[in-house]
């Protein structure tokens, strides 16, 4: 167990040390809440009540006030599926996989600390951008938002829901990374669904919902959306994505240039 936990503790370190988590880190805990912050002050001048008929400026009707922020929240799933294609490719960078094999000498375990490291810096990052959002974008609306700090009991579940839908997304996106020993692929396949291809193809064609990053958009999907709020079905197609593709990286990692079949 100890040999595990200095695994993991050496993979952190890495993490740490690495230019791109810092500059990702930036975007999901400093840039995005900013960006929240602006648009609720903005929001707070017109009144949280107002209507595109009241207010011509507006391209639709503003959600409930508990929803108030997880709009903006689509920049760091942006930026947490890029943190989870570099993390899933690093390892086949400047023979890091050597240096982790002579450390680390089962493939499988090299794998699991890997993934598991993934999980637990996506779940904190994650908790902690969205959080910060959240509680920057009510106090941006003053006398007119919840509690920063409180919040309310509906606003706390949709926290939840999008860290869900983050962690998710980093695990697809690091057996994608891993799979493809790149992250350029992650990149390719998954940021142009999160910046709008996949809100245009959810207009246009039914079965785009059970793309990943469409299906983990229904986890918090806000009343005023087109997509209909559904937890369990976008939960569980998204987590289908990520296991089956854990599965399919880890089975490649483990077989490919040992001399076996693959």
């Amino acid at each position: 167990m100890n040999y595990f936990v200095r695994a993991i503790r050496f993979e952190f370190a890495k993490i740490f040390s690495s230019r791109e988590w810092w500059i990702i880190f930036g975007i999901v805990a400093v840039i995005q809440p900013l960006l929240a912050l602006v648009e609720a002050m903005s929001l707070a001048q017109i009144g949280i009540h107002a209507t595109p008929e009241t207010y011509p400026g507006l391209a639709q009707a503003l959600p409930p006030l508990d929803y108030f922020g997880f709009d903006v929240t689509p920049l760091g799933q942006a930026a947490i599926v890029v943190l989870g294609g570099i993390a899933g490719s690093s390892i086949f960078r400047s023979h890091e996989l050597r240096n982790n094999l002579l450390c680390l000498n089962k493939r499988t375990t090299t794998f699991f600390v890997k993934l598991l490291t993934v999980l637990m810096g996506s779940i904190v990052v994650s908790f902690i951008s969205i959080f910060i959002t959240i509680a920057v974008t009510h106090i941006g609306l003053g006398n007119q938002g919840l509690n920063p700090l409180t919040l309310s009991p509906i606003a706390w579940q949709f926290i939840g829901y999008v860290a869900s839908d983050w962690v998710l997304l980093s695990l697809l996106s690091f057996g994608l990374g891993m799979l493809s020993r790149n992250a350029i692929v992650p990149l390719l396949l998954m940021v142009p669904q999160v910046v709008g291809l996949g809100g245009f193809l959810a207009q246009k064609w039914q079965w785009s919902v059970y793309l990943p990053v469409a299906a983990g958009n229904l986890l918090f999907a806000t009343p005023t959306d087109e997509l209909t709020h559904d937890p369990v079905k976008g939960g569980l197609i998204l987590a289908i994505w990520t296991v089956a593709m854990l599965l399919v990286s880890a089975y490649f990692f483990v077989r490919r240039d040992v001399g076996g079949r693959y």
